[in-house]
């Protein structure tokens, strides 16, 4: 074999390498964008049975009484300042603002510990927006936000700094309606 075979060989097994980790490299991140978007989709699923168990509590504790006067006046809901547990409630969720302020601590099937927490607050159309606002009305937002609890993050994005911890946040609108 001659220095020119010899150099040809070396050349061709530099490429072989450089393909192998060119491979390598991106089915490595390919795994972390699978993985990462597992733990979003998971969050997501635990955000949304927080919802659904949020709506098929009460709208308001005024609206679980009998009384129909208080059913159709918006003044006898609970007033923005004071959405979350009344003093009551010891500490049992009994209507849709009960989860104001509220921190859980969850766990999804991968057994990644979430933190969920929540905020409560009454809204209104303006300009074709949803609008907090700081009077009582038919309508009240909840705003789940979910973040993982761990560092390095797992449900992160990239920025030049490194990986920064992302959270999901996810909004739905609570509507009473009332029927005589």
């Amino acid at each position: 074999m001659g220095t020119g075979q010899t150099l040809i060989t070396i050349l061709a097994l530099a490429l072989l390498s450089l393909a192998v980790l060119n491979i390598n490299r991106g089915l490595s991140s390919h795994d972390i964008s699978l993985a990462q978007n597992r733990y979003r989709l998971e969050a997501l699923s635990i955000a949304t049975s927080y919802i659904q168990q949020a709506t098929q509590y009460y709208f308001d504790e005024a609206v679980a009484d009998s009384n129909n006067t208080a059913k159709t006046d918006p003044n006898t809901f609970t007033h923005p300042l004071e959405l979350g547990f009344e003093p009551t409630d010891s500490m049992q969720i009994n209507d849709f603002d009960d989860y104001n302020n509220i921190v859980k601590i969850d766990t999804g099937k991968s057994s990644v510990i979430y933190r969920v927490s929540f905020k409560v607050e009454y809204v209104d159309l303006s300009n074709g927006r949803v609008v907090p606002v700081s009077y009582r009305t038919f309508h009240k937002r909840m705003t789940v936000f979910i973040t993982d609890n761990y560092e390095p993050p797992l449900i992160y994005r990239e920025t030049p700094a490194g990986k920064v911890k992302d959270t999901i946040k996810i909004s739905f609108v609570y509507s009473y309606w009332f029927y005589n």
